[in-house]
C-alpha cells in the first residue's frame, strides 16, 4: 500500500476554506482506496471539514489542545517529526510553509491555488512570508499540481517550470440532487450573496460601492455576507456609505450556505483574481444565478453559466446587478447552463486525477 502524509498547515489556518475543503477531499478519498493510504500529521484540528475525525485517541493530548494557538504550535511540531521520520512514501504539504525542506528525503507534490502574491504584493502586508515560502516550495517540488489552466499560466510566467512538471488538476464537488432547504430566519428575501473573504483583491469595497448605486431603485433588496465577522473598518466604511442597515453578515453553516444559495436573487464574486472559485460550483448546486468578474479564471471554470462585468468599474458592476435583478429570463437561461456547467467538475474526477500524479511521481 503507497502512503501519501499530508501535513496540518491548510487545517490550522482555515476553519472553513475551498483549500482545506480540497486536502479534506483527498483524504477521505484515499481512506476508502485500497491501494493507498494518507496520514494527516495533526494532533487535533478545528476544521469543519475534519471535524469528525480523531487525530490523538490521547483525551489528555486532547484537552491540551483544545485553543486554537496550541493546536497550530505542537501540529507543527507533530507534522515535522512526522516528515522526519520519512516513513511515507509521497508527501503533498497542504501549503507552503518550506520548514519541512531540510528533513524531507522523499519526494513530494506541491499544490498551487493561484499566483496572487506575485501578481497584486500591493495586497499583502509587508511581513507576509508566503511570496518567499511558496517561491522555495515551488522551486523543489518534485511535481505541481495547478487547480486551473489560468493558475498554470500564471505560475508559468514567473517561474521558468516545464509543462512536464505540472499537471492541471480541476476542483470537484459530489455532484447531488439538490436538497431544497428552507429561507433561514434571520434573513430576508430579496437578498444578494457574497461568499467568504473580503480583503484586498477580492474587491469587497467596489462591489459594495456598486451596491449602494443601486439601493435607491431596488430599496427592498439586500446584500448577504458569509465569512469573518465584519471588522471595524468595514463596518465604518458601511456606515459611511449609507448601506449598513441593508448589508447582513452570517456565519454560515454547509446547510446554511446551500438555503442561502438557493434564495440569494444572485451570487457574486467581484475578485481581482482567482485560481479557481469553489463558490461557483457550490452555487451551481443548488441553482443560482451567478454574477463573476470578467477575469480569466472564472471564465474558465462557469463559461457561459454566468454574467461577468469590470471589476474595477462601479458602473459596470452596478449595471450587470440591476441587470440580473430584472432579466428573469436571464436568470433562468443561467441557471440552466450552470447545471450543465456542474457536470464539469465531478469529485471523482478530481481525486482520480491527483491520484494519477501520485502514481507518476512515484513510478517515475
Amino acid at each position: 500500500m503507497i502512503n501519501i502524509l499530508s501535513d496540518h498547515q491548510i487545517f490550522d489556518m482555515q476553519r472553513f476554506g475551498g483549500i482545506s475543503r480540497y486536502f479534506a477531499n483527498i483524504y477521505h478519498h484515499l481512506k476508502t482506496d485500497k491501494n493507498y493510504s494518507n496520514e494527516l500529521s495533526i494532533l487535533k484540528t478545528s476544521n469543519y471539514y475534519l471535524e469528525e475525525d480523531t487525530f490523538s485517541a490521547n483525551p489528555i493530548v486532547q484537552l491540551f489542545l483544545k485553543k486554537q494557538r496550541k493546536q497550530a504550535k505542537f501540529n507543527r511540531k507533530y507534522s515535522l517529526k512526522k516528515v522526519s521520520g520519512n516513513r511515507f512514501d509521497l508527501f503533498h504539504p497542504t501549503y507552503y510553509d518550506p520548514y519541512f525542506l531540510g528533513a524531507l528525503k522523499k519526494p513530494f507534490v506541491l499544490t498551487v491555488h493561484d499566483m496572487i502574491h506575485e501578481i497584486y504584493p500591493i495586497y499583502f502586508a509587508s511581513f507576509d512570508q508566503f511570496a518567499r515560502y511558496k517561491r522555495e516550495t515551488i522551486q523543489r517540488a518534485d511535481h505541481i499540481i495547478a487547480i486551473s489552466e489560468t493558475t498554470k499560466q500564471d505560475l508559468q510566467h514567473f517561474f521558468p517550470i516545464p509543462d512536464e512538471k505540472i499537471t492541471v488538476v480541476y476542483h470537484g464537488v459530489d455532484i447531488k440532487k439538490k436538497q431544497d432547504q428552507p429561507l433561514l430566519e434571520n434573513i430576508d428575501f430579496p437578498y444578494i450573496l457574497y461568499i467568504g473573504d473580503r480583503s484586498g483583491y477580492k474587491n469587497f469595497y467596489t462591489m459594495a460601492t456598486a451596491f449602494k448605486e443601486i439601493s435607491n431603485s431596488y430599496k427592498d433588496v439586500q446584500l448577504v455576507c458569509t465569512g469573518s465577522p465584519f471588522n471595524s473598518v468595514e463596518t465604518e466604511f458601511l456606515i459611511r456609505s449609507g448601506i449598513s442597515e441593508k448589508v447582513v453578515h452570517i456565519s454560515a453553516t454547509d446547510t446554511d450556505l446551500q438555503s442561502l444559495y438557493q434564495h440569494a436573487v444572485f451570487y457574486i464574486n467581484p475578485s481581482l483574481l482567482e485560481g479557481f472559485g469553489f463558490p461557483i460550483l457550490e452555487a451551481y448546486e443548488n441553482e443560482c444565478m451567478v454574477l463573476l468578474s470578467d477575469t480569466s479564471c472564472f471564465h474558465e471554470i462557469a463559461g457561459e453559466a454566468a454574467m461577468y462585468f469590470d471589476p474595477n468599474s462601479v458602473q459596470d458592476i452596478s449595471s450587470c446587478m440591476s441587470k440580473a435583478i430584472d432579466d428573469l429570463s436571464v436568470k433562468k437561461k443561467l441557471i440552466g447552463k450552470g447545471k450543465d456547467q456542474l457536470l464539469k467538475f465531478p469529485l471523482q474526477k478530481s481525486m482520480q486525477e491527483t491520484i494519477n500524479v501520485y502514481s507518476k511521481i512515484l513510478n517515475r
